[in-house]
């Protein structure tokens, strides 16, 4: 089989496995959040998961058959660290302005963290692999790494589109979320060119961790603290900081600055 090929299967078995995983979510019961804890989810509760396994196991078997490698450079502690100051810079700005209020703690706080590090792991894997390990690599060597950058984040953006539809959120939200995943992960492509896969992979995995499962600034991903939102707009509301113009800004400022200190490193 034709390198061309090769790629064509890859970039579209991506695209099938997230597009179907996005959907399905369609077909969860309405009150599966509500069900008690000793009550079987059904099957399809699972597919994102099984989903995120499947995209990790499809760069692993195509850089295997290519007889090429990941780069995994060596920085994960300092990717770790630059995802949670952004979203606890995002979470402090929003608390000390009053945009947003803590009611309560969960009951148990020791499972909530547990579950959240496996799940993030698995999602932080789950996306930089392929898109990262990948696809960007891959764009890399056919359009140069400036326009693979962008031209991978966009590919990474327009995917989400149908997951961020099933949110049910208003026009400006919607847009203002697609803007934000994508100079996000023109961040996290730069923290990958900068060192590796580790980097890239640290700061997904501190973002999603800290934003769902110790401050719950997205709905329904249980996370230790009890918080409302009153501007939608700033904040994203029950949709998260990607869809609030204030975590846009933050990622903005963030993209900007790690790309003139690397600039200066060179």
């Amino acid at each position: 089989m034709s390198e061309k090929n090769r790629r064509f299967i890859f970039y579209s078995l991506v695209v099938l496995v997230i597009l179907v995983s996005s959907i399905s979510v369609l077909w969860l019961p309405k009150d599966i959040a509500t069900k008690e804890p000793a009550e079987a989810p059904p099957l399809i509760a699972f597919f994102p998961v099984f989903a995120y396994v499947v995209l990790i196991l499809l760069p692993v078997i195509y850089k295997r058959q290519e007889g090429s490698s990941f780069v995994w450079g060596h920085r994960f502690l300092k990717g770790t660290l630059l995802g949670f100051i952004l979203i606890t810079m995002i979470f402090l700005i929003e608390l000390a302005a009053g945009l947003i209020h803590i009611e309560d703690l969960a009951p148990d706080i020791q499972s909530v963290l547990i579950a959240g590090i496996g799940l993030q792991l698995v999602v932080a894997f789950g996306e930089e692999l392929p898109f990262r390990g990948y696809i960007l690599p891959d764009m890399q060597k056919r359009y140069g790494p400036w326009r693979a950058v962008f031209f991978s984040s966009l590919f990474f953006s327009i995917l989400h589109i149908p997951s961020i539809l099933t949110l049910n959120s208003s026009a400006t939200n919607t847009i203002i979320m697609l803007v934000t995943i994508t100079i996000a992960e023109i961040l996290l492509a730069i923290c990958y060119l900068y060192d590796g896969l580790l980097m890239s992979i640290g700061f997904h995995f501190a973002w999603n961790f800290f934003q769902y499962h110790v401050f719950s600034l997205r709905e329904d991903f249980g996370g230790i603290l009890k918080i409302t939102s009153d501007s939608q707009l700033l904040t994203g509301g029950t949709l998260g900081p990607e869809a609030g113009l204030l975590g846009m800004v933050v990622v903005t400022l963030a993209l900007i600055i790690v790309f003139l200190w690397l600039q200066t490193r060179q």
